[in-house]
């Protein structure tokens, strides 16, 4: 009954179904501190906005807000034909129901007695409610409210020798009350690890059986943890495994755990997650420099490409327009890279997965084609580009050296780059010595007035060459600003990392240009705009040492040198020219009649004169405190001529030392980056003609591919078990054709001759090139 007071619930309705001889319980609250009122949904459930952990064994701080006795919706809620009447049964009826807290208590023991009990006693308790009530009676009793974790993922992520026991109770449980799908699938509603299923949690924990046993039991594999923790936004709030049960069983060497799931479902690894990546994509991300790390991710990024039904799974990109191999470039991956760069599989099968193949071989000396399919710059995100161009990475200079990229710059370099190179050189000459000539002999005093004024000499030469500067000034003022913000790939960084040469080209074209107006329209301060741009001017000429190995390392380490130790000498140095200079100075304030005071200026450019040696250490004006002057000056000399000075040439000695290999490495990728500026420069037709590679096909059904050739030397190896495309070494020539075949007559099954290559005698050094390990 209710009582007549509003508000006021009766006894029947405020107080727990008791067994018999109980004594009563407070009405303010059930068991587990909820009170009875309260008629939240059962099956919602609103996520945790604060960080928790994956999972705790302190049952004594439990949400007291989730009802672990009861269902929040009753009997009448259920069935509103139910009256009071029909309730009264399972009010009084002499069970109790299991609390979650024990349930989670008996998993996480694995007090299989207590839990056999507590699933019984919920089997009991079901009965009143129909059967479609008694799936959300079950999913809410096994289930935590407040993250979204079941019974299940508590008893995998508190592994004992008891855990197979229990998990098998609780499928079991599930299976025979027709909730197993929905029980084994239940994800985490949690926001750190929310999607995460208890598949998941098995694989982390390395328990293969109980993998195997969840698979069998209908738990899906193609499933997505996407919270923080498994996505998070910097190293220190989670890791990266991918997202996926195959990623995570490949990240974490579990190659028997994927070998089942691809058994599975074999186009399972082209599953992508909210990154766009693959499990290719995640197993370059976990790769690092290590040995022992890179051989097993090397294997299973083999083991997954080769399995998998999707024979193009290496070629999708992810969410930044990147497949596996282009990220592994991004990331300075250099084993990983090396791997896919040279990979060559003899299975029929499998062969079209290969970027490497072996013509011929004789002895040490083989010739491999090598794919250049998005490694050559004509592809969009190409693995030179990205190399190239990224300065994010310490070890560029270590993927250069990866074949095919070493011999596909120094192609470059021979078939078109150096001819560019040294076109640009003569232009830069030429300009420096037209502006040298043009500033010399330029009209000097009442002429100067008169800058427009061609009636004295040369004064048609004079505008001529100056016409000339502005053309020159103004077309290397629009290159170098396309060279430094519009061209692909390259930003701020990268120019200030790799090419403040094309900053120091645009400040000179700029200072000329605005030198020239100037003088035009006669203005008289143009002399100081002309006279740094020329002394910018020749020194930009240190920019085509790079052309050169010897002096292109030389360059760099002066480059080196003024950047690391004269830059902070300099900042040092002025602090104590200012400092010394302004309080010597003030020493001088007092100057006889009709004498002027030493200015501040007149005072820092003779301690600047003493530090180089021009002057000796006397005083040529009485100072107010003369002995204060001359300490003030000794300890000047002490701290830059004798300290600062000497402290310099030691750190400018020990800097060419330390970078005098390094300095090789910078060079390398110095002019790299010239060769694809001069590559970008060109018109698109110019670059189709300068393309490298010849066309090839690989097997049947394979497309035709851009490859090139390298004949490499290693006198470790020697060429008796390998497979060849021909059986006899050397270029076959087709007289009316001249096609290269790839193939003897007898593997023609699975190869098939190259198409559309006409080579020859002339041009054989263009197509090929050999090195020597």
């Amino acid at each position: 009954m209710i009582n007549k007071h509003p508000g006021e619930m009766s006894p029947l309705i405020s107080r727990e179904r008791l067994a018999p001889g109980t004594p009563p319980r407070s009405p303010r609250h059930t068991e587990n501190g909820l009170k009875r009122n309260d008629t939240t949904d059962f099956s919602r459930s609103n996520p945790l906005w604060l960080s928790t952990q994956m999972d705790t064994n302190n049952y004594s701080n439990e949400k007291k807000n989730e009802d672990t006795d009861t269902p929040q919706t009753t009997q009448t809620a259920f069935s509103p034909c139910y009256g009071w009447q029909g309730r009264k049964p399972a009010l009084t009826r002499n069970t109790r129901k299991p609390t979650k807290k024990l349930l989670f208590k008996a998993v996480s023991e694995g007090d299989t007695e207590m839990l056999t009990d507590l699933l019984s006693e919920a089997k009991s308790s079901s009965r009143v409610y129909s059967v479609t009530q008694a799936k959300e009676f079950f999913m809410h009793k096994l289930t935590s409210k407040d993250t979204g974790k079941t019974c299940l993922m508590k008893a995998l992520l508190n592994i004992n020798e008891k855990t197979p026991e229990v998990v098998r109770s609780l499928l079991t449980f599930a299976e025979e009350n027709d909730i197993l799908e929905t029980f084994i699938n239940a994800e985490y509603t949690e926001e750190n690890y929310k999607g995460q299923t208890a598949l998941n949690i098995a694989i982390e924990r390395r328990q293969v059986e109980l993998v195997k046993y969840l698979i069998e039991k209908g738990a899906k594999i193609d499933v997505r943890a996407q919270g923080r923790f498994f996505n998070p936004k910097n190293k220190y709030e989670g890791f990266y495994f991918g997202e996926t049960p195959l990623a995570l069983a490949a990240c974490t060497n579990q190659p028997e755990i994927v070998q089942l799931i691809m058994d599975k479902s074999p186009t399972i690894g082209t599953i992508q997650d909210s990154l766009g990546n693959t499990v290719l994509h995640a197993l370059v991300n976990v790769a690092d420099n290590s040995e022992a790390q890179n051989d097993f991710i090397i294997g299973m990024y083999d083991t997954i490409l080769r399995n998998c039904k999707n024979k193009s799974l290496e070629q999708i990109p992810n969410n930044e327009g990147l497949t596996s191999m282009q990220l592994a470039a991004k990331l300075g991956k250099t084993e990983i890279l090396h791997y896919i760069l040279s990979r060559e599989i003899k299975e029929k099968e499998n062969m079209v997965l290969s970027r490497k193949f072996t013509d011929w071989a004789y002895g040490p000396v083989s010739s491999s084609l090598y794919d250049l399919t998005s490694i050559d710059t004509c592809w969009p995100n190409s693995v030179l580009e990205i190399v190239v161009y990224n300065t994010d990475i310490d070890n560029r200079h270590e993927l250069l050296t990866l074949e095919p990229l070493h011999t596909l710059l120094q192609m470059k370099w021979k078939k078109f780059a150096r001819y560019m190179f040294f076109l640009s050189f003569l232009l830069s000459f030429t300009y420096n010595i037209a502006l040298t000539l043009v500033s010399y002999y330029r009209p000097r005093g009442e002429q100067d007035v008169y800058p427009l004024n061609l009636s004295y000499e040369n004064g048609w030469l004079q505008l001529v060459g100056q016409m000339f500067i502005i053309v020159c000034a103004t077309y290397l003022m629009v290159k170098e600003a396309v060279v430094m913000f519009l061209v692909k790939q390259s930003d701020l960084k990268s120019v200030l990392s790799d090419a403040w040469f094309h900053i120091l080209f645009f400040i000179q074209a700029v200072l000329v240009i605005v030198s020239v107006f100037c003088y035009l329209f006669g203005v008289d301060f143009y002399l100081v705009f002309l006279v740094l741009a020329m002394a910018l001017g020749w020194m930009n000429l240190l920019y085509y040492t790079r052309g050169f190995q010897s002096l292109g390392i030389y360059s760099v380490m002066i480059q080196k040198v003024i950047l690391n130790d004269v830059l902070k000498f300099l900042f040092v140095y002025i602090l104590f020219l200012l400092g010394f200079g302004v309080a010597l100075a003030s020493l001088l304030e007092n100057c006889e009649d009709g004498e002027e005071c030493q200015s501040l200026s007149t005072a820092i450019l003779e301690l600047f004169e003493l530090t180089i040696g021009l002057r000796g250490l006397e005083m040529d004006k009485d100072p107010k405190y003369p002995v204060l002057f001359l300490f003030l000056l000794i300890t000047f000399v002490i701290l830059t001529f004798v300290l600062l000075l000497n402290m310099l040439i030691a750190l400018m000695g020990e800097t060419v030392e330390k970078i005098s290999q390094e300095s090789e490495h910078i060079w390398r990728l110095q002019r790299a980056r010239t060769i694809l500026e001069f590559e970008k420069s060109l018109p698109a037709w110019l670059q189709a003609r300068f393309q490298l590679g010849e066309s090839c096909t690989v097997s049947k059904g394979d497309n035709n591919r851009i490859c090139l050739r390298i004949n490499e030397v290693k006198w470790t190896e020697w060429n008796n078990h390998v497979t060849c495309i021909k059986e006899e070494p050397g270029l076959t020539f087709f007289p009316d054709t001249k096609d290269t075949n790839t193939a003897s007559e007898d593997e023609l099954d699975s190869f098939e001759k190259f198409a559309g290559i006409s080579i020859s005698v002339g041009d054989l050094e263009d197509q090929a090139m050999e090195t020597t390990v």
